[in-house]
């Protein structure tokens, strides 16, 4: 078996979807969900390491997803989700904090290198 770990990108626009991916190359086996329902799928199947998890989605919105994921009952439910959205509202964030979202950044305000270094981060303490 393989060290290589999943991560789940779920994310609607391909141009970030395609960056995130670039990034990520060599380093960890990325999985893309484009709705709510496809990134539930991935997640139930691969149990990823991560997620970066986008707010806005087709079928079901992300605070969803990251309900979905918490109400696991394996191990899997703790598995860290940075959240990667438009919504920057205060009360977006609070929200998405008070489901379980280990960090939430505001997709106009941060550089890809500070996504991947927040995904160091937290991996290396999982």
């Amino acid at each position: 078996m393989t060290d290589t770990k999943f991560i789940l990108v779920v994310e609607d626009d391909p141009i970030l979807k395609n960056l995130l991916g670039h990034t990520l190359a060599g380093k960890y086996q990325t999985l893309y969900a484009n709705d709510g329902n496809e990134a539930i799928a991935l997640f139930d199947q691969y149990k990823p390491a991560m997620v970066l998890l986008d707010l806005m989605l087709p079928t079901m919105d992300g605070f969803a997803v990251l309900e979905a994921i918490r109400k696991h009952t394996g191990p899997e439910k703790d598995t860290p989700v940075i959240i990667v959205s438009n919504l920057g509202q205060q009360k977006d964030i609070e929200r998405a904090k008070a489901l379980g979202a280990n960090d939430y950044l505001v997709k106009a305000e941060v550089a890809i290198e500070e996504i991947i270094s927040k995904i160091e981060g937290l991996l290396a303490t999982t």
